[in-house]
């Protein structure tokens, strides 16, 4: 059973459990100069004449020395000072955002003397007042002393579905967040992973090992009719669902001399093509943290190039495979990751580190205009791009129906 690349978690990554944050005189404070713009761009993306920059940015603040747990700040997206959204004795994380904008999925972790964690899911409410204290985090949810990992909402916010050791190596959950009622998806001693909604809430996309090595699965949303989606002898994750729902985006490393690239497939698995078909980096690299554009026009994700220790983001056409930009500026060694759509898909923000500290970066769909955010002495990174009440949207709000599950 291969998992080397399923252990990169979507949500914690290896160095995570010992960063930390304490809160210091020197917040993650004004808005940064520092402009660029990022390199080879392929056809324009038609852009606005003039800049409505709505809501805000969530993202983890750890401390640079590694003492003291990471916590929960906010941006606004157009820049200004960052103030603290939750403190909490324990490292949080916005695990997600419900999809009318207005709760955060926090996870609450624990490290434990085996070297694993104790996590608990809780609910935020974003209409909240900022540095609202624990006492804002309603009751934890999901299973106890065990891990969670990768949650992913339901398109009317009544149930989450996510990934658990509680009860096996890892299986797959589906939680009503109005009845609490606990459905277990999966039973594998190989191993489920990675399980997100479909745009619709009737199906299941998830990574599984069950057949030998880690391949892309589809059921329903009550754990129904499995169906492999992939075949290949290199590892496949990550999968992430089109807006429209009619195709899956993933990491795979099918191609061993490209490393861990993207690609795209239909739902019968039967039209597998790289993500990138015009523009491809000869060396390895490695892709994670894929992420459409709310209206599917525009696919971004990140590629490290192993060999050089840099990493950027990727944005390309959806339809066509044609790059639009990729971050970063020649003779730097950035490391630029996990990518953040706006809610209208005209700009996303990005954790960018460099000489040994991490900001929260935003760029233009077309990967111009670059701009920190934050400018700090600790780490900040894991942004997520929160939709506040009147911000234009690509997509219709959906209201969340509670007590459904």
């Amino acid at each position: 059973m291969t998992r080397n690349r399923l252990v990169m978690l979507a949500l914690l990554t290896a160095w995570v459990g010992s960063a930390c944050f304490k809160p210091s005189a020197d917040q993650p404070g004004a808005q940064a100069a520092a402009k660029a713009d990022a390199g080879k761009p392929g056809s324009p993306v038609e852009q606005p004449e003039t800049e409505e920059l709505c809501g805000r940015v969530l993202f983890v603040a750890s401390s640079a020395d590694h003492h003291g747990p990471d916590q929960i700040w906010q941006v606004p997206a157009a820049g200004g000072p960052s103030t603290q959204l939750l403190r909490s004795g324990a490292s949080v994380f916005p695990a997600a955002i419900s999809p009318d904008a207005r709760s955060l999925l926090v996870l609450r972790s624990e490290p434990q003397p085996d070297g694993k964690t104790h996590d608990r899911f809780g609910l935020l409410a974003l209409t909240g007042e900022a540095d609202a204290g624990p006492a804002a985090l309603a009751a934890a949810i999901g299973p106890k002393d065990a891990g969670l990992r990768n949650p992913s909402w339901s398109p009317d916010g009544s149930w989450i579905v996510f990934e658990s050791d509680a009860n096996s190596f890892r299986d797959l959950y589906r939680l009503g967040l109005g009845s609490d009622t606990l459905l277990r998806l999966t039973d594998n001693a190989e191993g489920n992973f990675e399980p997100v909604v479909s745009p619709d809430g009737q199906r299941i996309a998830f990574v599984s090992s069950r057949d030998g090595n880690a391949e892309i699965y589809v059921m329903t949303a009550d754990g129904g009719a499995p169906t492999r989606v992939t075949n290949s002898p290199g590892d496949d994750s990550a999968p992430v669902w089109s807006p429209d729902g009619q195709s899956l985006a993933f990491c795979s490393a099918r191609a061993r001399e490209r490393g861990v690239d993207a690609f795209v497939t239909n739902l019968e698995g039967t039209n597998v093509q790289p993500a990138l078909r015009e523009g491809a980096l000869e060396q390895s690299v490695i892709v994670s943290g894929l992420a459409y554009s709310p209206d599917g026009s525009l696919l971004a994700y990140t590629e490290l190039v192993p060999k050089g220790g840099v990493a950027s983001i990727v944005i390309v056409r959806a339809a066509t495979g044609e790059l639009v930009a990729r971050t970063g500026t020649a003779g730097t060694k950035t490391v630029d990751e996990q990518p953040s759509w706006s809610p209208d898909g005209k700009h996303l923000v990005f954790a960018r580190s460099q000489d040994q500290r991490s900001d929260i970066a935003r760029v233009r769909a077309d990967g111009s205009g670059l701009e920190l955010l934050t400018d700090g002495a600790g780490l900040y990174w894991l942004p997520r791009w929160v939709a506040d009440p009147g911000c234009d949207r690509v997509a219709p709000l959906v209201v969340p129906v509670a007590g459904q599950g």
